[in-house]
Protein backbone atom coordinates (compact mmCIF):
# COMPACT_ATOMS: atom_id res chain seq x y z
CA UNK A 1 0.00 0.00 0.00
CA UNK A 2 2.44 2.58 0.93
CA UNK A 3 4.55 1.95 -2.46
CA UNK A 4 1.18 2.65 -4.13
CA UNK A 5 0.87 5.58 -2.28
CA UNK A 6 4.94 6.76 -3.39
CA UNK A 7 4.34 6.24 -7.08
CA UNK A 8 1.22 7.58 -7.44
CA UNK A 9 2.18 10.48 -5.76
CA UNK A 10 5.36 10.35 -8.13
CA UNK A 11 3.01 10.13 -10.97
CA UNK A 12 1.16 13.28 -10.14
CA UNK A 13 4.03 15.09 -9.25
CA UNK A 14 6.01 14.06 -13.23
CA UNK A 15 2.76 14.11 -15.37
CA UNK A 16 2.09 17.88 -14.92
CA UNK A 17 6.12 18.51 -15.48
CA UNK A 18 5.47 16.00 -18.84
CA UNK A 19 2.61 18.12 -19.95
CA UNK A 20 4.81 21.41 -20.00
CA UNK A 21 8.14 19.65 -21.40
CA UNK A 22 6.17 18.45 -24.27
CA UNK A 23 4.14 21.38 -25.07
CA UNK A 24 7.78 23.88 -24.22
CA UNK A 25 4.95 26.77 -24.20
CA UNK A 26 4.07 28.89 -22.19
CA UNK A 27 0.24 29.84 -21.32
CA UNK A 28 -1.21 32.01 -24.30
CA UNK A 29 -3.11 35.50 -23.58
CA UNK A 30 -5.39 37.18 -25.69
CA UNK A 31 -4.14 40.34 -25.22
CA UNK A 32 -5.84 43.96 -24.16
CA UNK A 33 -8.33 44.59 -26.09
CA UNK A 34 -8.50 47.41 -28.89
CA UNK A 35 -11.76 49.12 -30.71
CA UNK A 36 -10.09 52.00 -32.80
CA UNK A 37 -7.51 53.32 -34.28
CA UNK A 38 -6.81 56.36 -31.69
CA UNK A 39 -6.62 53.31 -29.04
CA UNK A 40 -4.61 50.85 -30.81
CA UNK A 41 -1.87 53.94 -31.02
CA UNK A 42 -2.05 54.49 -27.07
CA UNK A 43 -1.78 50.67 -26.36
CA UNK A 44 1.35 50.69 -28.95
CA UNK A 45 2.73 53.72 -27.25
CA UNK A 46 2.44 52.29 -23.62
CA UNK A 47 3.65 48.21 -24.25
CA UNK A 48 6.27 49.54 -26.59
CA UNK A 49 7.50 51.94 -23.40
CA UNK A 50 7.47 48.97 -21.35
CA UNK A 51 8.84 46.49 -23.36
CA UNK A 52 12.03 48.67 -23.76
CA UNK A 53 12.05 48.88 -20.37
CA UNK A 54 11.84 45.17 -19.98
CA UNK A 55 14.89 45.18 -22.56
CA UNK A 56 16.69 47.58 -20.94
CA UNK A 57 17.15 45.11 -17.58
CA UNK A 58 18.25 41.65 -17.07
CA UNK A 59 16.16 39.27 -19.07
CA UNK A 60 15.10 36.57 -16.59
CA UNK A 61 12.01 33.87 -16.75
CA UNK A 62 9.70 36.76 -15.27
CA UNK A 63 10.46 39.59 -17.40
CA UNK A 64 10.31 37.24 -20.54
CA UNK A 65 7.18 35.93 -19.51
CA UNK A 66 5.84 39.97 -19.06
CA UNK A 67 7.49 40.30 -22.58
CA UNK A 68 5.37 37.47 -23.85
CA UNK A 69 2.24 38.51 -22.28
CA UNK A 70 2.53 42.04 -23.91
CA UNK A 71 3.23 41.17 -27.16
CA UNK A 72 -0.42 39.97 -27.53
CA UNK A 73 -1.40 43.67 -26.86
CA UNK A 74 0.93 44.35 -29.13
CA UNK A 75 -0.37 42.50 -31.82
CA UNK A 76 -3.70 43.75 -31.79
CA UNK A 77 -2.66 46.99 -31.81
CA UNK A 78 -0.62 46.89 -34.92
CA UNK A 79 -3.46 44.47 -36.55
CA UNK A 80 -5.09 48.27 -36.77
CA UNK A 81 -2.77 50.53 -37.11
CA UNK A 82 -2.51 51.70 -40.93
CA UNK A 83 0.84 51.63 -41.43
CA UNK A 84 2.14 48.84 -39.92
CA UNK A 85 4.60 47.08 -42.11
CA UNK A 86 4.94 43.52 -42.41
CA UNK A 87 8.97 43.67 -41.09
CA UNK A 88 7.54 45.25 -38.08
CA UNK A 89 5.01 42.42 -37.93
CA UNK A 90 7.94 40.16 -38.54
CA UNK A 91 9.95 41.62 -35.83
CA UNK A 92 7.28 41.76 -33.21
CA UNK A 93 6.64 37.88 -34.02
CA UNK A 94 10.35 37.26 -33.26
CA UNK A 95 9.85 38.57 -29.88
CA UNK A 96 7.19 36.31 -29.09
CA UNK A 97 8.32 33.51 -30.39
CA UNK A 98 12.01 34.19 -28.41
CA UNK A 99 9.77 34.60 -25.24
CA UNK A 100 7.86 31.30 -25.48
CA UNK A 101 10.85 29.72 -25.46
CA UNK A 102 12.82 31.60 -23.36
CA UNK A 103 15.56 32.20 -25.54
CA UNK A 104 16.65 35.61 -24.03
CA UNK A 105 19.11 36.64 -26.85
CA UNK A 106 16.51 36.27 -29.64
CA UNK A 107 14.09 38.66 -26.97
CA UNK A 108 16.31 41.31 -27.19
CA UNK A 109 17.72 41.13 -30.38
CA UNK A 110 14.61 40.87 -32.00
CA UNK A 111 13.26 43.65 -29.30
CA UNK A 112 15.09 46.38 -30.23
CA UNK A 113 14.56 45.61 -33.79
CA UNK A 114 11.06 45.64 -33.47
CA UNK A 115 11.29 48.87 -31.35
CA UNK A 116 13.25 50.39 -33.80
CA UNK A 117 10.99 49.89 -36.68
CA UNK A 118 8.01 50.71 -34.53
CA UNK A 119 9.16 54.31 -33.72
CA UNK A 120 7.69 55.20 -37.19
CA UNK A 121 4.34 54.26 -35.87
CA UNK A 122 4.44 56.61 -32.62
CA UNK A 123 6.41 60.10 -34.41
Amino acid sequence: MKILVISSFIALCYFPATLVQASDRPAHFSGKAISDVQQASKVLLEKNTELANLLAGELNPTSVTAIHQLTYSLENALALIPNTNDQIKAALEEVHLGSEYMDYERVKRNGATYLQLAKSLTE
